[in-house]
């Protein structure tokens, strides 16, 4: 398994729309991209989140599905979407050996 995991600190411009667009790009993506096993985007209530309020954490089959990912129409499109609403990134992505 292979996961992929950010972490965002948005800008001031995002509003109640904005998330419910994200959240039928997250719908989206379940439906299109293949070899996706999870995915989840929510606000990060961690108290030591050092400001990155929300995350997207996703497990893919392996890391080609992750790679395939990456080019897919619908996180493409949500990428451009949210992109220009996003201060800072930080981005985990490995495998997950061990299961089971």
């Amino acid at each position: 398994m292979f996961l992929h995991i950010v972490m965002m600190e948005f800008d001031d411009r995002v509003d109640a729309e904005f998330f419910r667009t994200v959240d039928e790009y997250v719908a989206r993506m379940k439906r299109e991209c293949a070899g996706l096993l999870l995915y989840h985007f929510g606000a990060n209530v961690a108290a030591r989140s050092q400001g990155y309020t929300h995350a997207t954490s996703s497990a893919f089959v392996d890391a080609a599905a992750h790679d395939a990912y990456q080019t897919c129409p619908a996180h493409v499109a949500m990428k451009e979407y949210m992109g220009p609403h996003i201060k800072r990134v930080v981005v985990y992505d490995g495998e997950m050996g061990g299961i089971g």
